[in-house]
């Protein structure tokens, strides 16, 4: 447990300093670049979400696999094998991808995006460096996969805290001294994702067991983890597609400079992503590995008290967000006019970002044994039902239509999926999810930040403001904590400890 404690604190400082750069540097760009510029950064990113699918799974299932190997010296051959083959697919697909998104960029620009004052020809431009910066950073999220498959996740967070230094920090001087133009911002963009997928692959290489021979290319590895993989890419592929659907509508439907608004608050909401990921990450190798060995009794333990540290985490977050959401985007940007426009989409994609986190080990569990079609079940119907409602939302309510469908997409995962997940994994333990993990923490935090936006003042864009914002959160991060019977009994045996000591 001690590696797990390790892998989960190290993910975490990791995403936190990651965070803190988007916190500290987004508002600078879109003084610089202006919110329809931004928009095509929004697009960049919805663009390169997408492009992670088309690895048809080979990066989660080479997570799953050297995850069960790591440990078996005798595979060493085989698993550095299955890197190989793999990472030969990936850079090409990743040239592929960059292709295609080049080939596109008039089309787009031109019957796509409705531009109000940037130029055409600068949307063309701009799109197609989008296919090279995305093609050159793409393969690595395989070699991240690799590095959290062989539980090394302090040394894949050192890796990435560096990159997302250079993107965010190194971009200022670019953009200040040498051009202030997307085109620019996406350049450097291309030449860090470059150097952080070749840095990312060197390391993995280091960290693989050692074997008795050159690697090589191997269609029997990929075959033998070909039908996980074909799974994970079709769940991959509608959680995507559920995931993308409210931009996208918003590109088609509405001006750019609203999906600039709209990145804006999914910004935030993907906050809370960030302190799920990293739970995540160190949990689904271990899952895989308790689950090769058959400790049913060890993933028990370890599904309910992950989760309820996990909601305790989730709570507190996203309570604080959403009751506070103006006053946190006033306090980022220092713009009254635009926290009032984004807080109400930002705080009900918070909401639908909790509900998504709190499905993520159960589905990290789901995935270590082998199952993905209860997840490409809830995704299908989520996209069927979500493409006419984005018809009616989008044109209608704007920004905030497009945000429901991130809240009821997975309010159903979280009603429906739950129960269906246990009638198969875990009987018998629903009821201790709901009510024991989950439930009681949510209530606290809730009680907790309703209270306090009722108590303090008005939030000043001083530190002071920042100051009474943390005094918020860490009183709803201590209420949440006391509600959870783990958390709780945890602090009392540090606290014992320490006094004892």
């Amino acid at each position: 447990m001690a590696a797990l404690r390790i892998n989960i604190l190290s993910n975490y400082a990791g995403q936190i300093w990651m965070a803190a750069m988007a916190v500290v540097f987004l508002p600078l760009y879109i003084r610089i670049l202006g919110m329809e510029a931004f928009g095509l950064v929004g697009l960049m990113l919805s663009f390169q979400s997408i492009s992670q699918l088309f690895d048809f799974g080979i990066g989660g299932a080479a997570n799953r696999e050297l995850s069960r190997r790591v440990h078996e010296p005798a595979r060493a051959d085989g698993t550095r094998d299955l890197v190989r083959s793999s990472e030969v697919v990936i850079w090409l697909l990743a040239a592929v991808v960059g292709i295609v998104i080049w080939a596109c960029s008039g089309l787009i620009a031109d019957h796509w995006l409705h531009l109000q004052s940037l130029e055409q020809s600068t949307a063309r431009h701009a799109i197609a460096i989008m296919g090279i910066a995305i093609a050159l950073l793409w393969p690595s999220a395989f070699y991240s996969n690799c590095l959290s498959g062989l539980e090394r996740q302090p040394a894949l967070n050192v890796i990435n805290a560096v990159f997302a230094t250079l993107r965010y920090a190194g971009v200022v001087p670019v953009l200040f001294w040498l051009s202030p133009s997307i085109e620019a911002f996406l350049w450097w963009y291309a030449i860090v994702g470059v150097a952080q997928s070749v840095a990312t692959a060197i390391v993995v290489w280091r960290k693989l067991p050692r074997g008795n021979r050159q690697a090589r290319w191997s269609s029997i590895e990929l075959r033998g983890s070909s039908r996980f993989a074909g799974g994970l890419f079709l769940v991959g592929v509608l959680a995507m597609g559920v995931s993308q659907l409210d931009r996208l509508s918003i590109v088609s439907l509405r001006p750019l400079a609203e999906l600039g608004y709209y990145t804006l608050a999914i910004t935030i909401a993907s906050g809370l992503g960030r302190m799920v990921l990293p739970m995540f990450n160190a949990l689904y190798p271990r899952f895989s590995r308790l689950v090769a060995k058959n400790d049913e009794k060890g993933v028990r333990e370890l599904y309910h008290l992950s989760n309820q540290y996990l909601a305790v985490v989730i709570a507190a977050v996203a309570l604080v967000l959403m009751v506070f959401s103006r006053e946190v985007l006033f306090l980022w940007t220092g713009n009254p006019a635009l926290a009032a426009k984004v807080a109400l989409p930002m705080a009900i994609l918070v909401a639908g970002s909790a509900l998504n986190g709190l499905m993520n080990i159960p589905y990290a569990l789901q995935l270590a044994n082998g199952w993905t079609r209860l997840a490409m079940g809830l995704n299908a119907a989520s996209l069927l039902l979500g493409i006419p409602f984005c018809l009616w939302a989008v044109p209608r309510y704007g920004i905030t239509g497009a945000a429901c469908l991130w809240l009821l997409a997975n309010l159903a995962s979280v009603v429906i999926g739950i129960p269906l997940m246990h009638r198969r994994l875990l009987r018998g333990e629903m009821a201790r999810w709901y009510l024991h993990d989950v439930l009681p923490p949510v209530l606290a935090a809730t009680a907790a930040a309703v209270v306090l936006d009722w108590l303090l003042p008005p939030l000043p864009r001083t530190i002071l403001g920042v100051a009474w914002l943390a005094f918020a959160g860490l009183v709803t991060l201590a209420t949440s904590a006391s509600a959870s019977k783990s958390v709780r009994e945890m602090g009392r045996a540090w606290l014992t400890e320490r006094l004892a000591s």
